[in-house]
Formats: C-alpha cells, structure tokens, sequence
C-alpha cells in the first residue's frame, strides 16, 4: 500500500473515529455529572451529604407528616436505597436503635449518642422528627442500623443485638458513642 493509498484510508476512518471518541467523551461526563463514579462502589464521604433542601414527595416509604417541615431534606431524598432504608427504620424504632452505638467516630466529631443520632437529631417526645446529614454519607452508620433492623426482625433481643453490634464493629477499632447498654 502506498503512502498516498494510507493516508487516504485513514481520512476515511477519521470522522468515525472522532464520532467515537466524542460519544466516549460525552458518556464519561454524563456518568460524572449524574455523580456515578466509573464503576466504583466507593462510599460517599463519611461527612454526609450537607444538601437539606426540603424535597416535595420523596420516597413513598416515609410518612411526611412525621418529618419536619412535611418534607424530606435533599440528603434523604437523594440517599442510596441501603441509606433511606437506614433512615426509615431509625425514624420508625427509635426505642431500638438508641440503644446502639456507632462505631464511626461521629460521637467525637458530631456529638452522637448512639446509632439513632447518626439519622434523626435528638428533639422532644411526639416532635416532628428533623433527620441528621450524617447517616446519607456513612457506610458504617448505614450497616449498623439495617444490622440492627435484620436481628431484631429476627426476633433478637436488644442486648443480643447490642452484642452483636459491639463485637462486629467494636472489631474495626473505631470510636464508639457513648451509648447506655439496654435495659435488661
């Protein structure tokens, strides 16, 4: 093949070859943009999302007349499915997850009690409940809470379920919350 003859057929291929490229391009910063990451399931930062723009509607799941505001703030409503699970069951068993302690560092870093105050601030009895940021971004507070929901769905007792909770995660050598055990 001549030189000519080449440069002929690769002019023939170019426009293809930008065609593809350009799509290539163009899918990569659809994916970044929509916040995927190329395939990594990596977590979101352990601070959360800081988003709390209220957010009409929202998951069916949660009974908005219980949140304030009657809307679920931008970091609930835009949570991965695990994380609004989290947040859900938090909301819904109160006197089931305060007896659980995180083991994330957030009692440190965020004042936190127990697992519950990872999802939902403290506030009075029969108040609208006002869901924390930081249970949207921590794989950790996530895993504890539907670990939690799981062995008590399970029929596990609150102690055997805090027992659990300290084993496996009192494991990863973080700091816990300073979380009262539960009655006997």
């Amino acid at each position: 093949m001549s030189r000519r003859q080449s440069t002929a057929s690769l002019n023939s291929w170019l426009p293809a070859l930008l065609v593809a490229g350009a799509v290539v391009v163009f899918g990569l910063a659809v994916l970044f943009v929509a916040g995927g990451s190329g395939g990594s399931d990596s977590p979101p930062p352990a601070a959360g999302r800081q988003d709390d723009t209220p957010v009409a509607g929202g998951p069916a799941v949660f009974d908005l007349s219980r949140v304030k505001g009657g809307m679920l703030p931008g970091f609930v409503a835009t949570a991965d499915e695990k994380a609004q699970m989290a947040y859900q069951y938090a909301m819904d068993n109160r006197e089931t997850v305060m007896w659980m302690p995180c083991y994330c560092g957030c009692g440190g870093h965020s004042g936190h009690k127990s697992a519950y105050n990872c999802f939902v601030k403290d506030g009075a009895a029969g108040a609208a409940v006002e869901f924390d940021n930081h249970g949207s971004g921590c794989t950790m507070c996530v895993d504890i809470v539907l670990d939690t929901k799981r062995l008590s769905e399970e029929g596990w007792s609150l102690s055997d379920i805090r027992s659990y909770i300290d084993e496996k995660y009192g494991a990863t050598g973080g700091e816990a919350t300073d979380t009262p055990l539960p009655p006997a």
